[in-house]
């Protein structure tokens, strides 16, 4: 009984670390992409006009130097 278990676990904890990483990936592409970033700059109602074109100049340019590099 003992080692059916701990054959059980290896899988199981497979699957829970390959849903983690699944999960974090979408988490980074949805919530944290540039595009997002930006336009939750944009639509901020505290933040400046002036904040908002800095903080998209330098995004935009970070995805500049992200595209040279690949």
């Amino acid at each position: 009984m003992r080692s059916g278990l701990f054959l059980l676990a290896v899988p199981g904890t497979c699957a829970v670390l390959a849903s983690v990483l699944y999960l974090s990936a979408v988490a980074e592409r949805r919530l944290l992409s540039p595009r997002r970033l930006i336009l939750g700059a944009a639509r901020a109602r505290r933040s400046t006009p002036e904040f908002a074109e800095a903080f998209v100049a330098r995004q935009f340019e970070r995805l500049l130097r992200e595209e040279s590099d690949h």
